[in-house]
């Protein structure tokens, strides 16, 4: 008779749970994510992905139950981001995304069924981000005036990312105590809140002491390495303006000039130089050599140009 009763409790929490809204699913899912102390950036990426498929859900269908949601409404929910035309990237990160999310309903008992075990995954189409040559470079660098501090400042930035590969988000976070000037290495914070030490070279290191003696003259409680006019912390919207400004000061056509642009020339330089992959894993922060494979196919497509301009047959055999 226990036995039955139990039973029969277990088998109501599980009726009701199963019967969870898709709020509710959702709330169970971000008090996982903050459990697991996620980054923000995550969770805000959880977020905006899965509000946006209860939308879709709610609109086109008038769902708004978990058990209702069948292997055909997702694929009409990632077929309309496709047709939003949006990049093969953003929707294959969705998908992933979404794999994770309904795994979890399934395992916590929140859905009976996982109706993502039968959507197939989207192609991925990877367009890596064209790289800087090193002409390019140069005549990017020389826009920054050293003579002032914002000059300097933006100098200084340029070049780190430039020699360390970092993200964006990484520079801006760095603090004066996280540079060690003597090592020549810097600790980042990089994707989620995993720390790690990256080299920077003895030309960066000069430019870098210069920057801290001009740093020092302005009178600011922050420890931020790289700070506003006034003090303050910059934006990622103020540097992503500045770079491009100064390529179109440069006269460079063709690239993309951003702050990615200058991590994925780094990386590409590392390998036409001589750098194994390995170690750029290591500075990029990635946790697979699936992206750095991508920069060994750039850096190899420099080999190839130089060959066709330098082939020993071609100069041997070809005629004048």
């Amino acid at each position: 008779m226990i036995e039955q009763e139990n039973t029969e409790k277990q088998d109501g929490l599980s009726q009701s749970r199963k019967a969870a809204t898709f709020q509710e699913a959702y709330e169970e899912f971000r008090l996982r994510c903050d459990s697991r102390n996620l980054s923000d950036g995550t969770l805000a990426w959880y977020r905006q992905i899965l509000g946006s498929l209860g939308r879709f859900l709610a609109l086109r269908y008038e769902i708004t139950g978990m058990d209702a949601i069948t292997p055909g409404h997702l694929r009409a929910y990632l077929s309309q981001l496709k047709a939003r035309e949006l990049s093969s990237e953003t929707v294959h990160r969705t998908y992933g995304g979404l794999r994770c999310y309904f795994k979890f309903l399934l395992r916590e008992g929140l859905i009976r069924s996982n109706p993502m075990e039968l959507v197939e995954r989207p192609r991925r189409e990877r367009h890596l981000i064209q790289p800087l040559k090193p002409e390019q470079v140069l005549a990017l660098l020389e826009q920054a005036n050293p003579k002032t501090f914002l000059g300097l400042r933006n100098k200084m930035l340029m070049l780190l990312m430039l020699d360390s590969a970092l993200r964006l988000k990484e520079v801006l976070r760095l603090r004066i105590p996280d540079v060690d000037m003597a090592g020549g290495t810097a600790l980042v914070m990089g994707k989620g809140r995993k720390e790690r030490r990256v080299p920077f070279a003895k030309v960066t290191r000069q430019t870098l002491e210069t920057y801290l003696i001009a740093r020092r003259r302005i009178l600011v409680a922050s420890d931020l390495l790289f700070i506003s006019r006034q003090g303050g912390e910059l934006t990622s919207r103020h540097v992503q303006i500045m770079i491009k400004r100064y390529g179109e000061l440069a006269g460079i056509q063709g690239v993309r000039v951003s702050p990615h642009t200058l991590r994925h020339t780094c990386a590409t330089q590392y390998i036409v130089n001589g750098g194994d992959p390995f170690s750029l894993q290591q500075i990029l922060g990635h946790t697979t050599l699936e992206m750095v494979r991508n920069y060994v196919h750039l850096a190899n497509r420099d080999v190839y140009d130089a060959h066709r301009k330098f082939s020993p047959m071609d100069r041997l055999l070809s005629p004048p």
